[in-house]
């Protein structure tokens, strides 16, 4: 009876999985792991500041030159430069273990090193964080990369839409990333070289030490 128990609580998680929010849902990082400095559906922002909605990813910090890191293999649906979020990557990363995709905007980023079509590995090298944290009033003065996972690309015109939504058409309504680590949900798993990782789960999209 105990072992039915478990399965039937799993089964569930994973039916639910799009609206478990951070709160309910404890998160490990690993020793070495970058710091998350805005937390997924966080009220305060990078600055300490209270956000007007609640945030639908998460930011890590880093210096001047930082890797960003593919979270898992995948597909380069789209880069660009936004008026607002700076320049963006957005992967398609296929399906989650419950079949349903995995689209992940990286944003606020510095350079760009894949193009839209390409095909990546995970922890690839997809790009670097940069000095123009300044420059991009979503990257809101501070460095660092925003990550968020979407069930769709917002494909085709953008119309007049901008920020999170303008790439993903669930950007209002995006899924925890925490429920996704190849280590299970809430414990960040970093990248290491020559490991290898379930399919349908992601890695930390930055280096850990």
């Amino acid at each position: 009876m105990h072992w039915v128990f478990i399965i039937v609580l799993s089964v569930v998680f994973h039916l639910d999985a799009d609206r478990v929010q951070a709160t309910e849902l404890p998160v490990t990082l690993p020793y070495g792991a970058p710091k998350i400095i805005s937390e997924f559906h966080s009220r305060r922002g990078v600055k300490g500041r209270q956000r007007g909605s609640k945030h639908q990813g998460i930011d890590i910090g880093g210096p001047n030159g930082a890797p960003i890191l593919a979270a898992a293999d995948g597909v380069v649906v789209e880069t660009d430069i936004g008026t607002c979020w700076g320049p963006t990557i957005v992967i398609d990363h296929g399906a989650d273990r419950s079949g349903k995709p995995l689209i992940a905007a990286y944003g606020h980023l510095g350079d760009i090193l894949v193009k839209t079509g390409q095909t990546v590995t995970r922890g690839q090298r997809i790009a670097r964080l940069s000095n123009n944290f300044t420059k991009f009033r979503c990257i809101s003065g501070v460095r660092h990369l925003h990550f968020q996972i979407g069930r769709s690309h917002r494909s085709g015109p953008k119309g007049s839409y901008w920020g999170h939504i303008k790439y993903l058409k669930d950007g209002k309504s995006a899924t925890n990333p925490h429920l996704f680590w190849a280590d299970g949900p809430g414990q960040v798993t970093c990248f290491r070289p020559a490991t290898t990782y379930p399919k349908g789960t992601l890695t930390y999209p930055v280096p850990c030490r």
